[in-house]
């Protein structure tokens, strides 16, 4: 019972926390976007408004200043002045003609009124009025009345501007007019004439509109008396001045501000005209721009409530099914630890029993740890043999035995003590670990015994194969042991190399170097590549071509070619009596050679492989003869495998093929395209089938061809460089020297200066 409490507790408290993960994010997440939501909605209407608002002045200053324009020109036209207009009844049709053409150039304009002072007659562009009459009988003002009208046209010294009022026309109609009245000349003390020019307040409207469409509140003018002029919805004058009186027709910032009217919020846009001093005012209702960022927020809230709800259930039995599991576990530890832990938690009792397990298998991980150094030794002794893992199983013995090997580049030294120096078997852990620990820390260095136990060997990473990195430390490290050992100790050394399966062959070379001891002393350090120089290695008959050469004959399964070419070995190694190491090296490529064609073919006959020599077997044979009777016997079972498993097809073609490169390898221009016409068939057809057939992509073989032709040009010595180049097909000198080097470990002229002497 008290179990199931402490359950459910547990239960209940993941159930809470995951629902408060939830909660918190979700909730963030739609404040910041609501408000982000917000704020992005205030600008974008302010921004539209402020445009409307510059847009609406822009288009009223340009049609106030034609009507200034209008004036002056009335004022400067010698036909308009007080006494060619009153001089006779032609004049005054002249005058009629002559305002009608500024009004049809204006579409801004519903009337235009022309009146000089002290004068009974008012011209318009359809016909002339008694000015005390005009007012009272053809346009009645409702606030402006006869006497007044006539009044401010004499008196007129300044242009202004009279707010949308109505008017009604001699035929009944009613209208709502602007009305701006102008002196003759403007801007002159002593006027001698008005022009007013009468401006349907839809007009206006229609401007405004335009610009602002449908959108909620009110749009409106003011002057430069901040008295309304026109607006969109009739906006009251009263609360227009209103505004005026509160800072409102000051020019807005980007922000928009706000006013309350009526009981109603609005957002206050508004923009000056420098021109005109006028201000033109937007009002939005706030509640209309506001209606759609409310419905947000509240579908907002919904969806919320909706995730969080649905949340809450996949949590719940989400965390059940999580929760079985701990208790699952908690059993097994239980169970595992072959005790119960009662009055404890889940979490505490699985502790607990990790806890008393990790005690329990300390002795074990002591005995792991004992066992590190076989694993080090077995680990170093596959990587000589070259019989290598996959790269997943190589790394996971190295970690077992704590090794570290990232260099791109390795060699293999082989340490000698002298005959005098005698070694307890209980002391050559010790001698292991001073090896290891003369080298400076971050150094690849792991050394291992010999398999007769004579000597020690340790393989060392480095940078670089050819420099004198590995060189200094070898030194250094001999130098450190010699003192601390007191005794004469001598070092070989083998060659650096990148692959893995190169390390067999790095110790048959350090073997050598140190058994040169015999001829140089002991007590030093002697490097494979001091001993034998490139100029004295039998590069003519010994080069990564030849092998590729012996591949080319194992994978057509040519057993006699192969025959001839072991025969051949042999006989350049009686020839020439060639060091026993060097005999070793030929023998150990040769085998390696075999080893990568069995990887290529896939064969999974892996108690056959291990019965071929390795690095450590091949000190066993007496004779060469030996050896190559093996690798024939190996050679059978190659050809075989290869017979078996070429496609069933015309071999006869692939031998066409091989003729044809050979015939035409030495043109810059052949190509796997060219190949693929002349045999009526695709090019990718083709390099399948070549491959099947050679073991060989076609580049490869045109590759292996060119490069046998220039050996033999080089033999001949009588072409230049270039020549050799251009009659093996090869696209540059340059490109050619590094295949050649690359191919063949040493430079064309390196090959033929070898071949000379």
């Amino acid at each position: 019972m008290a179990r199931g409490k402490l359950n459910s507790k547990l239960l209940y408290r993941y159930i809470v926390s995951y629902s408060i993960v939830l909660l918190l994010p979700v909730l963030i997440i739609g404040l910041v976007a609501y408000n982000f939501f917000i704020q992005l909605l205030e600008r974008e209407v302010t921004k539209s408004n402020m445009n409307a608002l510059t847009q609406v002045r822009d288009a009223v200053d340009v049609n106030m200043t034609e009507l200034n324009n209008i004036a002056f020109h009335i004022a400067g036209n010698t036909n308009l002045t007080p006494y060619n207009v009153t001089k006779s009844p032609f004049a005054e049709l002249n005058t009629i003609a002559q305002l009608r053409n500024y009004v049809s150039a204006n579409q801004f304009i519903d009337q235009l009124l022309l009146y000089f002072h002290g004068h009974d007659t008012l011209y318009t562009p359809y016909s002339t009025y008694d000015v005390h009459t005009f007012t009272d009988k053809i346009v009645g003002y409702d606030k402006w009345s006869p006497p007044s009208f006539v009044r401010d046209l004499q008196t007129a010294t300044y242009p202004y501007m009279r707010g949308a009022e109505d008017v009604t026309s001699f035929s009944g109609i009613r209208e709502r007019i602007v009305t701006y009245v102008m002196p003759l000349p403007p801007n002159h003390p002593t006027p001698y004439g008005t022009v007013v020019f009468q401006l349907k307040e839809s007009a206006f409207q229609s401007l405004l509109e335009k610009k602002f469409g449908d959108d909620p509140g009110d749009t409106f003018i003011l002057n430069e008396k901040n008295e309304l002029i026109v607006s969109t919805h009739g906006f009251p004058a009263e609360d227009a001045k209103r505004l005026a009186e509160a800072g409102y027709g000051v020019p807005a910032a980007d922000q928009a501000k706000t006013v309350r009217l009526h009981d109603r919020d609005y957002f206050v846009y508004d923009v000056r005209s420098e021109r005109l001093g006028w201000t033109y005012v937007s009002l939005v209702d706030q509640e209309a721009v506001l209606h759609n960022v409310k419905l947000a927020q509240r579908r907002t809230l919904y969806a919320i409530s909706v995730v969080f709800v649905l949340g809450g259930v996949l949590i719940f039995f989400a965390t059940q099914l999580s929760y079985k599991p701990i208790r699952r576990l908690q059993r097994f530890a239980e169970s595992k630890a072959k005790r119960e832990f009662d009055g404890l938690g889940e979490i505490e009792s699985i502790q607990s029993a990790l806890s008393l397990m990790s005690d329990s298998n300390e002795e074990l991980n002591r005995n792991i740890s004992s066992s590190r150094p076989a694993m080090k030794h077995y680990t170093l002794l596959t990587l000589l043999r070259g019989r290598l893992p996959d790269q997943a199983e190589l790394n996971r013995r190295l970690e077992l035995a704590h090794m570290r090997l990232t260099k791109p580049y390795h060699l293999v030294a082989v340490l000698q003590f002298p005959r005098s120096f005698a070694v307890q078997p209980s002391a050559r852990s010790t001698l292991l670990d001073d090896l290891e620990a003369s080298f400076p820390d971050g150094a690849e260095a792991y050394g291992m015994e010999s398999v007769e136990g004579a000597s020690l060997i340790f393989i060392l990473g480095t940078d670089d194969p050819g420099g004198v990195e590995h060189k200094r430390l070898l030194i250094d490290a001999h130098r450190t042991l010699s003192d601390k050992w007191q005794t004469g100790l001598t070092i070989g050394a083998g060659t650096a190399y990148g692959p893995w399966s190169e390390l067999g062959k790095s110790y048959i070379e350090a073997c050598g170097a140190a058994d040169y001891r015999l001829i140089a002393g002991y007590g030093q350090v002697l490097f494979f590549s001091d001993i034998v120089p490139k100029t004295e290695l039998p590069h003519e008959d010994y080069s990564k071509g030849d092998w590729n050469q012996l591949r080319l004959y194992m994978y057509q399964g040519d057993a006699g070619r192969i025959e001839q070419y072991l025969e051949a070995m042999i006989g350049t190694i009686r020839e020439r009596q060639l060091p026993l190491f060097l005999v070793k090296c030929m023998c150990f490529d040769l085998i390696h050679v075999i080893l990568s064609m069995l990887s290529e073919l896939r064969w999974a006959d892996g108690a056959l492989a291990e019965q071929y020599p390795d690095v450590w077997s091949l000190s066993e044979f007496e004779t060469v003869e030996e050896l190559i009777a093996l690798v024939k016997h190996i050679s059978e079972d190659i050809c075989r495998i290869v017979a078996e498993r070429k496609e069933s097809g015309n071999t006869d073609l692939a031998s066409k093929m091989m003729a044809y490169l050979s015939e035409h390898y030495g043109s810059s221009q052949l190509s796997l395209q060219q190949v693929a016409d002349e045999f009526g068939m695709s090019a990718s057809y083709l390099s399948r089938y070549f491959k099947d057939q050679t073991g060989q992509t076609v580049s490869q073989y045109i590759q292996t061809l060119r490069m046998e032709k220039a050996k033999e040009l080089l033999r001949a010595g009588a072409d230049s460089l270039q020549e050799v180049v251009e009659r093996i097909g090869y696209g540059s000198v340059s490109g050619f020297i590094r295949k050649f080097k690359e191919t063949e470990g040493v430079t064309p002229g390196e090959f033929r200066t070898m071949h000379q002497k």
